[in-house]
Order: C-alpha cells, then sequence, then structure tokens
C-alpha cells in the first residue's frame, strides 16, 4: 500500500469513527454528512464519494466494528488456555460489549434496519462478510475445543458452534429492541444460557 493508499484508509477510519461518535451522541436523524465533514475536516464531497449517502456511511460504522471485534477476537483466541471452556464466555461477552463501544441502542436498530434493508449493495455485502467471518470465529473455535476433547466425542462442533452463535445474534437483536434491558442483564442471560448449554456438552470425566 503507498502513502495515497494509506492516507485514503486513515481519512476514511477517521470519518467512521466521528460519524459513530455523532450518531451515539445527537442520534441518527439529526446526524448530517456535514456535520461529519466538518469533524473529520474534510468536504461533504468526499464523504459523498467514500460512502455515497448517509446509510453507507452507518453500515460503514457496521463493517468497522465488526473488524475490531474479529481481532479482538482473533487475540483472546490465540492466548486462551487448552481445553478451557472459559474462552467461549469470553468471546460471546466480547460479541455483545463491544457494539455498544460504537453506537447506543437507537443508532443500532437503525444499522442493523440498513443492513438488511439498504439499496447499497456494497456495503450491505461487504457488512453481511465481516458478520460471517464473526460466527465463523466461533464456530471455528468449537471445533478447535472438541479437538482437545473438551467436548463430549458425541457433540458435533459445527452445529453447536452454529447454536451459540444465532443465540448470541437472537439475544442482542432483543436487547437493542428493549430499550429498558441493559448490558448486564443482556451479559447474564448469555451466561446463564450458554452456561446450561455446556453442562450437556462438556465432557464428565
Amino acid at each position: 500500500m503507498n502513502l495515497r493508499q494509506t492516507n485514503k484508509v486513515n481519512r476514511q477510519k477517521l470519518i467512521v469513527a466521528n460519524a459513530a461518535r455523532l450518531f451515539s451522541s445527537i442520534g441518527y436523524d439529526l446526524t448530517s454528512i456535514e456535520m461529519v465533514a466538518d469533524r473529520s475536516s474534510v468536504s461533504p464531497a468526499t464523504i459523498y464519494n467514500n460512502f455515497e449517502n448517509k446509510t453507507g456511511l452507518l453500515l460503514a460504522v457496521l463493517i468497522d466494528e465488526g473488524e475490531d471485534a474479529q481481532q479482538i477476537g482473533e487475540r483472546l483466541i490465540a492466548q486462551r488456555q487448552t481445553s478451557d471452556a472459559g474462552i467461549i464466555f469470553s468471546l460471546i461477552e466480547m460479541y455483545v460489549c463491544h457494539p455498544m463501544e460504537f453506537m447506543n441502542k437507537t443508532c443500532w436498530r437503525q444499522a442493523l434496519a440498513a443492513s438488511t434493508g439498504s439499496s447499497n449493495k456494497k456495503f450491505t455485502q461487504a457488512y453481511q462478510s465481516v458478520d460471517n467471518r464473526l460466527g465463523d470465529l466461533l464456530i471455528n473455535l468449537m471445533h478447535h475445543l472438541y479437538a482437545e476433547q473438551l467436548f463430549a466425542t458425541e457433540v458435533d462442533p459445527q452445529s453447536l458452534g452454529e447454536i451459540l452463535w444465532n443465540n448470541v445474534n437472537q439475544m442482542f437483536t432483543n436487547f437493542i429492541s428493549e430499550e429498558g434491558m441493559s448490558l448486564e442483564e443482556l451479559k447474564h442471560a448469555l451466561y446463564r444460557q450458554t452456561s446450561a448449554l455446556m453442562v450437556l456438552v462438556l465432557r464428565k470425566d
């Protein structure tokens, strides 16, 4: 990557970070492209050229958050102890805590709606790719833990990973849909549900 490309990537990251802050502080509807441009010291045209519109900018925040979560997850897995179920709980908790560092519930509701309803195929496909990689990270972890004999022999690690990932997605959707539900309540519910599943799948000896 040459200097010009590096500068472009850094500029895009700055724009996305500033957009995320504005979305969370004043809301998606009140945030304008011009406000993001002013905070990022670029012209509105630069944002339109890179993200097409405000929906594209919102989806870019989702993509950035997902890529960041993937990197954190990979580090957690790389640093784990062999045959330790604790990594499952750590990864799941990170999956639901990390998004809230980027945007609030209202913005996430709009962002997830945009991820499925937007006509901006470039960004929706990129977001889906990131989301799939986060799921694959959890599923692949189940395969590694199975190979390390953490689970009973009859357990299907692929299905186990898919169940865990689907539950994380559903519980996060419930969380952002229910204004009265706190992040601590979400974390507790996921811990309780995951613990119940672990009782069934962990080796007994």
